[in-house]
Protein backbone atom coordinates (compact mmCIF):
# COMPACT_ATOMS: atom_id res chain seq x y z
CA UNK A 1 0.00 0.00 0.00
CA UNK A 2 1.02 3.56 -0.94
CA UNK A 3 0.01 7.07 0.62
CA UNK A 4 -0.32 9.06 -2.57
CA UNK A 5 -0.24 13.32 -1.69
CA UNK A 6 -2.00 15.66 -3.32
CA UNK A 7 -2.82 19.36 -2.95
CA UNK A 8 -6.82 20.54 -3.47
CA UNK A 9 -7.72 23.65 -3.73
CA UNK A 10 -11.94 24.24 -3.86
CA UNK A 11 -13.09 26.86 -6.84
CA UNK A 12 -16.02 28.68 -5.89
CA UNK A 13 -18.85 30.47 -7.90
CA UNK A 14 -20.41 34.02 -7.47
CA UNK A 15 -21.90 32.85 -4.01
CA UNK A 16 -18.98 31.49 -2.61
CA UNK A 17 -20.74 27.75 -3.21
CA UNK A 18 -18.04 25.10 -3.89
CA UNK A 19 -17.84 24.66 -7.79
CA UNK A 20 -15.19 22.14 -8.15
CA UNK A 21 -11.85 21.18 -6.68
CA UNK A 22 -8.15 21.55 -8.20
CA UNK A 23 -5.93 18.59 -7.27
CA UNK A 24 -2.07 18.73 -7.99
CA UNK A 25 0.25 15.83 -7.26
CA UNK A 26 2.77 16.04 -4.34
CA UNK A 27 5.07 13.81 -3.24
CA UNK A 28 4.67 14.69 0.47
CA UNK A 29 3.09 16.71 2.88
CA UNK A 30 4.59 19.85 1.96
CA UNK A 31 2.86 22.09 -0.72
CA UNK A 32 5.91 21.67 -3.57
CA UNK A 33 6.41 20.56 -7.02
CA UNK A 34 7.08 16.44 -7.70
CA UNK A 35 10.02 15.61 -9.56
CA UNK A 36 8.29 13.39 -11.07
CA UNK A 37 7.09 13.56 -14.98
CA UNK A 38 3.50 15.16 -15.47
CA UNK A 39 1.90 11.88 -16.91
CA UNK A 40 2.69 9.68 -14.15
CA UNK A 41 1.43 12.33 -11.28
CA UNK A 42 -1.61 12.66 -13.30
CA UNK A 43 -2.26 9.28 -13.50
CA UNK A 44 -1.26 8.66 -9.53
CA UNK A 45 -3.77 11.35 -8.96
CA UNK A 46 -6.48 9.54 -11.00
CA UNK A 47 -6.32 6.13 -9.37
CA UNK A 48 -6.12 7.49 -6.01
CA UNK A 49 -8.67 9.29 -6.44
CA UNK A 50 -11.21 7.91 -8.68
CA UNK A 51 -10.35 3.88 -8.17
CA UNK A 52 -9.62 3.74 -4.78
CA UNK A 53 -13.28 3.51 -3.45
CA UNK A 54 -13.06 6.72 -1.97
CA UNK A 55 -16.20 8.68 -1.87
CA UNK A 56 -16.26 11.91 -3.84
CA UNK A 57 -19.12 14.50 -4.19
CA UNK A 58 -21.16 14.63 -6.55
CA UNK A 59 -22.24 17.79 -6.58
CA UNK A 60 -18.80 19.11 -7.24
CA UNK A 61 -15.77 18.57 -10.34
CA UNK A 62 -12.55 17.78 -10.12
CA UNK A 63 -9.77 19.14 -12.32
CA UNK A 64 -6.59 17.47 -13.55
CA UNK A 65 -4.07 18.65 -15.76
CA UNK A 66 -3.80 16.30 -18.68
CA UNK A 67 -1.03 16.09 -20.94
CA UNK A 68 -1.13 15.72 -25.13
CA UNK A 69 -0.27 11.42 -24.54
CA UNK A 70 -2.60 11.37 -21.76
CA UNK A 71 -5.10 12.86 -23.86
CA UNK A 72 -4.69 10.91 -26.91
CA UNK A 73 -4.19 7.96 -25.01
CA UNK A 74 -7.85 8.39 -24.14
CA UNK A 75 -6.92 8.01 -20.49
CA UNK A 76 -9.87 10.63 -19.21
CA UNK A 77 -12.42 8.10 -20.66
CA UNK A 78 -11.72 5.63 -17.51
CA UNK A 79 -13.19 8.32 -15.31
CA UNK A 80 -16.66 9.54 -15.07
CA UNK A 81 -17.51 12.38 -17.35
CA UNK A 82 -19.55 14.25 -14.82
CA UNK A 83 -16.68 14.93 -12.20
CA UNK A 84 -13.81 15.24 -14.05
CA UNK A 85 -12.17 18.41 -15.27
CA UNK A 86 -9.65 18.48 -17.98
CA UNK A 87 -6.98 21.16 -17.99
CA UNK A 88 -5.12 21.58 -20.74
CA UNK A 89 -1.45 21.99 -19.87
CA UNK A 90 0.78 24.49 -21.75
CA UNK A 91 2.76 21.66 -23.17
CA UNK A 92 -0.01 20.70 -25.36
CA UNK A 93 0.06 22.11 -28.98
CA UNK A 94 -3.23 22.64 -31.04
CA UNK A 95 -2.27 19.38 -33.62
CA UNK A 96 -5.19 18.34 -35.59
CA UNK A 97 -4.92 14.97 -33.66
CA UNK A 98 -5.32 16.69 -30.49
CA UNK A 99 -8.15 18.92 -31.50
CA UNK A 100 -10.26 16.10 -32.51
CA UNK A 101 -9.69 13.79 -29.69
CA UNK A 102 -10.55 17.45 -27.36
CA UNK A 103 -14.08 17.08 -29.74
CA UNK A 104 -14.68 13.68 -28.63
CA UNK A 105 -14.25 14.61 -25.00
CA UNK A 106 -16.72 17.53 -25.32
CA UNK A 107 -19.10 15.39 -27.48
CA UNK A 108 -18.94 12.84 -24.83
CA UNK A 109 -19.85 15.45 -21.89
CA UNK A 110 -16.47 16.23 -20.49
CA UNK A 111 -15.73 19.84 -19.48
CA UNK A 112 -12.52 21.42 -20.85
CA UNK A 113 -10.56 23.61 -18.99
CA UNK A 114 -7.17 26.38 -20.04
CA UNK A 115 -5.34 28.95 -19.27
CA UNK A 116 -5.43 32.46 -20.80
CA UNK A 117 -2.69 31.40 -23.15
CA UNK A 118 -4.98 30.00 -25.24
CA UNK A 119 -6.23 33.44 -26.52
CA UNK A 120 -2.59 34.16 -27.81
CA UNK A 121 -1.23 31.47 -29.35
CA UNK A 122 -2.77 28.31 -31.59
CA UNK A 123 -5.21 27.43 -29.45
CA UNK A 124 -7.09 30.61 -30.85
CA UNK A 125 -8.66 29.41 -33.43
CA UNK A 126 -10.37 27.14 -31.19
CA UNK A 127 -12.25 28.67 -28.04
CA UNK A 128 -15.05 26.68 -29.00
CA UNK A 129 -13.36 23.70 -27.48
CA UNK A 130 -13.17 25.65 -23.99
CA UNK A 131 -15.70 25.65 -20.93
CA UNK A 132 -13.88 27.29 -18.71
CA UNK A 133 -10.38 29.46 -19.09
CA UNK A 134 -7.93 30.71 -15.97
CA UNK A 135 -7.06 34.30 -15.21
CA UNK A 136 -4.57 35.33 -12.29
CA UNK A 137 -5.41 38.14 -11.10
CA UNK A 138 -2.01 38.01 -9.73
CA UNK A 139 0.01 38.44 -13.37
CA UNK A 140 -2.51 39.94 -15.35
CA UNK A 141 -5.10 43.12 -15.29
CA UNK A 142 -8.73 41.48 -14.84
CA UNK A 143 -9.74 45.07 -16.46
CA UNK A 144 -8.48 43.89 -19.51
CA UNK A 145 -10.89 40.83 -20.17
CA UNK A 146 -13.93 42.47 -19.43
CA UNK A 147 -14.59 42.78 -23.34
CA UNK A 148 -13.49 39.39 -23.77
CA UNK A 149 -15.90 38.23 -21.50
CA UNK A 150 -18.06 40.20 -23.16
CA UNK A 151 -17.83 38.14 -26.63
CA UNK A 152 -17.50 34.78 -24.89
CA UNK A 153 -20.34 34.51 -23.21
CA UNK A 154 -20.75 30.66 -23.63
CA UNK A 155 -17.18 30.44 -21.62
CA UNK A 156 -16.75 30.68 -17.97
CA UNK A 157 -13.56 32.76 -16.33
CA UNK A 158 -11.84 31.60 -13.79
CA UNK A 159 -10.20 33.99 -11.48
CA UNK A 160 -7.19 32.77 -9.66
CA UNK A 161 -5.16 33.90 -7.22
CA UNK A 162 -7.87 36.34 -5.54
CA UNK A 163 -6.00 37.31 -2.28
CA UNK A 164 -8.55 40.02 -0.74
CA UNK A 165 -12.15 40.60 -0.53
CA UNK A 166 -11.79 43.44 -2.73
CA UNK A 167 -10.25 41.49 -5.19
CA UNK A 168 -12.70 39.27 -5.32
CA UNK A 169 -15.72 41.68 -4.98
CA UNK A 170 -14.10 43.52 -8.54
CA UNK A 171 -13.39 40.40 -10.03
CA UNK A 172 -17.58 39.48 -9.49
CA UNK A 173 -17.97 42.64 -11.19
CA UNK A 174 -16.08 42.51 -14.21
CA UNK A 175 -18.17 39.33 -15.04
CA UNK A 176 -16.13 36.26 -13.66
CA UNK A 177 -18.19 33.35 -12.39
CA UNK A 178 -15.31 31.29 -10.68
CA UNK A 179 -13.23 32.23 -7.93
CA UNK A 180 -10.21 30.62 -6.56
CA UNK A 181 -7.33 32.00 -3.98
CA UNK A 182 -6.27 32.76 -0.60
CA UNK A 183 -9.09 34.49 -0.09
CA UNK A 184 -11.32 31.53 0.11
CA UNK A 185 -9.51 28.59 1.48
CA UNK A 186 -5.96 27.43 0.93
CA UNK A 187 -4.41 24.90 -0.61
CA UNK A 188 -4.19 21.64 1.66
CA UNK A 189 -2.52 18.95 1.40
CA UNK A 190 -4.26 15.48 1.66
CA UNK A 191 -3.48 11.66 1.02
CA UNK A 192 -5.21 8.84 0.39
CA UNK A 193 -3.71 5.36 0.42
CA UNK A 194 -3.56 3.77 -3.09
CA UNK A 195 -3.33 -0.41 -3.89
CA UNK A 196 -1.17 -0.68 -6.96
CA UNK A 197 -1.47 -3.85 -8.78
CA UNK A 198 1.83 -5.24 -9.49
CA UNK A 199 3.45 -3.81 -13.19
CA UNK A 200 3.54 -8.11 -14.13
CA UNK A 201 -0.35 -8.42 -13.75
CA UNK A 202 -0.51 -5.47 -16.10
CA UNK A 203 1.58 -6.65 -18.55
CA UNK A 204 0.05 -10.12 -18.28
CA UNK A 205 -3.09 -8.62 -18.86
CA UNK A 206 -1.93 -6.44 -21.64
CA UNK A 207 -1.08 -9.90 -23.17
CA UNK A 208 -4.46 -11.54 -22.62
CA UNK A 209 -5.99 -8.69 -23.68
CA UNK A 210 -4.41 -8.40 -27.19
CA UNK A 211 -4.09 -12.29 -27.64
CA UNK A 212 -7.40 -13.25 -26.74
CA UNK A 213 -9.52 -9.70 -26.60
CA UNK A 214 -13.10 -11.87 -27.27
CA UNK A 215 -12.33 -14.62 -24.13
CA UNK A 216 -13.76 -12.92 -21.62
CA UNK A 217 -12.97 -15.93 -19.09
CA UNK A 218 -9.17 -15.58 -19.74
CA UNK A 219 -9.19 -11.97 -19.28
CA UNK A 220 -11.62 -12.45 -16.27
CA UNK A 221 -8.81 -15.02 -14.64
CA UNK A 222 -5.75 -12.67 -15.21
CA UNK A 223 -7.45 -9.61 -13.74
CA UNK A 224 -8.26 -11.89 -10.70
CA UNK A 225 -5.05 -13.01 -9.92
CA UNK A 226 -4.08 -9.40 -8.67
CA UNK A 227 -6.89 -8.51 -5.80
CA UNK A 228 -5.40 -4.59 -6.28
CA UNK A 229 -5.91 -4.94 -10.19
CA UNK A 230 -9.50 -7.21 -9.62
CA UNK A 231 -10.44 -3.81 -6.68
CA UNK A 232 -9.32 -1.33 -9.89
CA UNK A 233 -11.68 -3.35 -12.16
CA UNK A 234 -14.56 -3.36 -10.40
CA UNK A 235 -14.45 0.13 -9.07
CA UNK A 236 -14.02 1.54 -12.21
CA UNK A 237 -16.89 -0.09 -13.30
CA UNK A 238 -19.01 0.24 -10.68
CA UNK A 239 -17.80 4.57 -10.77
CA UNK A 240 -18.95 4.16 -14.62
CA UNK A 241 -22.20 2.32 -13.81
CA UNK A 242 -24.09 4.63 -11.23
CA UNK A 243 -27.29 4.34 -12.72
CA UNK A 244 -27.41 0.60 -11.72
CA UNK A 245 -29.48 -0.26 -8.74
CA UNK A 246 -27.17 -2.63 -7.82
CA UNK A 247 -23.69 -2.50 -7.71
CA UNK A 248 -21.50 -5.05 -9.50
CA UNK A 249 -19.34 -7.12 -7.63
CA UNK A 250 -18.83 -10.32 -9.54
CA UNK A 251 -15.12 -9.98 -11.47
CA UNK A 252 -16.42 -11.11 -15.03
CA UNK A 253 -20.10 -8.91 -14.63
CA UNK A 254 -17.26 -6.16 -14.50
CA UNK A 255 -15.05 -7.25 -17.35
CA UNK A 256 -18.15 -7.46 -19.42
CA UNK A 257 -19.87 -4.28 -18.44
CA UNK A 258 -16.07 -1.78 -18.73
CA UNK A 259 -15.63 -3.41 -22.65
CA UNK A 260 -12.25 -4.21 -24.34
CA UNK A 261 -11.53 -0.18 -24.78
CA UNK A 262 -12.23 0.71 -21.43
CA UNK A 263 -10.41 -2.09 -20.26
CA UNK A 264 -7.30 -1.34 -22.41
CA UNK A 265 -7.53 2.50 -20.88
CA UNK A 266 -7.82 1.67 -17.46
CA UNK A 267 -4.56 -0.60 -17.53
CA UNK A 268 -2.72 2.21 -19.43
CA UNK A 269 -3.49 4.29 -16.74
CA UNK A 270 -2.66 1.85 -14.48
CA UNK A 271 0.80 0.94 -16.21
CA UNK A 272 1.46 5.14 -16.06
CA UNK A 273 1.29 5.31 -12.34
CA UNK A 274 3.47 2.40 -11.72
CA UNK A 275 6.13 4.13 -13.89
CA UNK A 276 8.36 7.00 -13.87
CA UNK A 277 8.48 8.05 -17.19
CA UNK A 278 11.26 10.48 -17.34
CA UNK A 279 13.37 7.82 -16.60
CA UNK A 280 12.70 5.05 -19.05
CA UNK A 281 10.48 7.25 -21.95
CA UNK A 282 13.90 6.76 -24.28
CA UNK A 283 13.75 3.19 -23.61
CA UNK A 284 9.87 2.57 -24.32
CA UNK A 285 10.76 4.54 -27.44
CA UNK A 286 13.16 1.41 -28.03
CA UNK A 287 10.78 -0.52 -27.18
CA UNK A 288 8.42 0.09 -29.19
CA UNK A 289 10.60 0.22 -32.40
CA UNK A 290 11.98 -2.61 -32.05
CA UNK A 291 8.09 -4.07 -31.46
CA UNK A 292 7.19 -2.68 -34.19
CA UNK A 293 9.81 -4.01 -36.95
CA UNK A 294 9.56 -7.50 -35.05
CA UNK A 295 5.95 -7.51 -35.90
CA UNK A 296 6.27 -6.51 -39.60
CA UNK A 297 9.29 -8.39 -40.66
CA UNK A 298 7.77 -11.98 -38.88
CA UNK A 299 5.13 -12.84 -41.89
CA UNK A 300 8.86 -13.41 -43.81
CA UNK A 301 9.14 -16.03 -41.30
CA UNK A 302 7.18 -19.31 -41.60
CA UNK A 303 5.56 -20.12 -38.87
CA UNK A 304 5.67 -16.99 -37.05
CA UNK A 305 3.46 -15.01 -35.28
CA UNK A 306 3.21 -11.23 -35.71
CA UNK A 307 1.62 -10.71 -32.50
CA UNK A 308 4.41 -12.59 -30.11
CA UNK A 309 7.23 -10.94 -31.91
CA UNK A 310 5.50 -7.60 -30.93
CA UNK A 311 5.33 -8.74 -27.36
CA UNK A 312 8.84 -9.89 -27.50
CA UNK A 313 10.19 -6.15 -29.39
CA UNK A 314 8.05 -4.46 -26.58
CA UNK A 315 9.18 -6.55 -23.56
CA UNK A 316 12.55 -6.94 -24.85
CA UNK A 317 13.33 -3.74 -22.27
CA UNK A 318 11.73 -4.58 -19.17
CA UNK A 319 15.00 -5.02 -17.32
CA UNK A 320 16.30 -1.80 -17.80
CA UNK A 321 12.57 -0.53 -17.49
CA UNK A 322 11.98 -2.07 -14.14
CA UNK A 323 15.25 -2.31 -13.14
CA UNK A 324 14.78 -5.83 -12.50
CA UNK A 325 16.38 -9.34 -13.84
CA UNK A 326 14.65 -10.52 -17.01
CA UNK A 327 14.66 -13.80 -15.32
CA UNK A 328 12.44 -12.44 -12.61
CA UNK A 329 10.27 -10.58 -14.74
CA UNK A 330 9.74 -13.25 -17.99
CA UNK A 331 8.72 -15.92 -15.07
CA UNK A 332 6.28 -14.19 -13.82
CA UNK A 333 4.56 -13.43 -17.70
CA UNK A 334 2.28 -15.49 -19.11
CA UNK A 335 4.67 -15.47 -22.60
CA UNK A 336 4.63 -18.88 -24.81
CA UNK A 337 8.11 -20.81 -24.23
CA UNK A 338 9.29 -19.56 -27.43
CA UNK A 339 9.03 -15.73 -26.35
CA UNK A 340 10.55 -16.23 -22.92
CA UNK A 341 13.67 -18.18 -24.52
CA UNK A 342 14.28 -15.28 -26.83
CA UNK A 343 14.01 -12.88 -24.04
CA UNK A 344 16.15 -14.59 -21.63
CA UNK A 345 18.67 -16.13 -23.79
CA UNK A 346 17.94 -14.27 -27.67
CA UNK A 347 17.38 -18.02 -28.36
CA UNK A 348 15.14 -19.71 -31.19
CA UNK A 349 13.17 -17.69 -34.29
CA UNK A 350 12.14 -14.95 -32.13
CA UNK A 351 15.36 -14.49 -30.36
CA UNK A 352 17.17 -14.55 -33.72
CA UNK A 353 14.73 -11.62 -34.78
CA UNK A 354 15.54 -9.44 -32.23
CA UNK A 355 19.29 -10.08 -32.09
CA UNK A 356 19.00 -8.86 -35.56
CA UNK A 357 16.78 -6.01 -34.54
CA UNK A 358 19.98 -5.05 -32.30
CA UNK A 359 22.35 -5.73 -34.96
CA UNK A 360 20.96 -2.96 -36.80
CA UNK A 361 20.33 -0.51 -34.33
CA UNK A 362 24.15 -0.58 -33.63
CA UNK A 363 25.02 -0.63 -37.56
CA UNK A 364 26.76 -3.90 -37.20
CA UNK A 365 26.32 -4.76 -40.73
CA UNK A 366 28.49 -7.62 -41.30
CA UNK A 367 26.34 -9.39 -38.03
CA UNK A 368 22.76 -7.95 -39.87
CA UNK A 369 24.03 -9.75 -43.11
CA UNK A 370 25.23 -13.14 -41.11
CA UNK A 371 22.00 -13.36 -39.17
CA UNK A 372 20.01 -12.54 -42.46
CA UNK A 373 21.45 -15.19 -44.11
CA UNK A 374 21.24 -17.91 -41.81
CA UNK A 375 17.36 -17.40 -41.77
CA UNK A 376 17.01 -16.87 -45.32
CA UNK A 377 15.62 -13.79 -45.22
CA UNK A 378 16.55 -10.84 -47.97
CA UNK A 379 18.69 -8.12 -46.08
CA UNK A 380 17.10 -5.62 -48.51
CA UNK A 381 13.99 -6.35 -47.34
CA UNK A 382 14.64 -6.32 -43.32
CA UNK A 383 16.10 -2.98 -43.86
CA UNK A 384 13.06 -1.59 -45.78
CA UNK A 385 10.95 -2.92 -42.60
CA UNK A 386 13.43 -1.29 -40.19
CA UNK A 387 13.43 1.79 -41.69
CA UNK A 388 9.03 1.88 -42.13
CA UNK A 389 8.71 0.61 -38.37
CA UNK A 390 11.70 3.93 -37.37
CA UNK A 391 9.62 6.37 -39.20
CA UNK A 392 6.05 4.74 -37.51
CA UNK A 393 7.82 4.85 -34.40
CA UNK A 394 9.00 8.57 -34.87
CA UNK A 395 5.60 9.56 -36.19
CA UNK A 396 4.20 8.40 -32.72
CA UNK A 397 6.66 9.94 -30.78
CA UNK A 398 6.07 13.18 -32.34
CA UNK A 399 2.31 12.86 -32.18
CA UNK A 400 2.23 11.39 -28.70
CA UNK A 401 5.24 12.28 -27.09
CA UNK A 402 6.04 8.32 -26.07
Amino acid sequence: MSEIFFSCQPIFDDKQNQWGSDLLFREGLQNKFPSIDEDTATSRILSANFLSGKELDDDLRYVVSFSETALLDEIPFSIPVARLVLYITETCKATPVLIKQLEAYRKAGFTIQGDSTVFTNRWQRHLHLFDVITVSMAKEEPMNWVSTMSDYPDIRFLAKKVEKKEEFMLAKQLGFSLFQGYFFEQPQVKSHNDVAPSVISLLDACIVINRSPHDIDEITDVISRDVSLLYKVVTSANILAKSKKKPITNPKQAVVYLGLESLRRLISLLIMSNMNHQECSHLQTSAILRAIFMQQAAPMIKGMDPDEAFLVGAFSLLDAMLAAPMEDLVGKLDLDQEAKNALLSQSGRYGELLMLCKHIEHANWEWVGSVCEKMTLKERAVLKAFDKARFQTQTLAATMQV
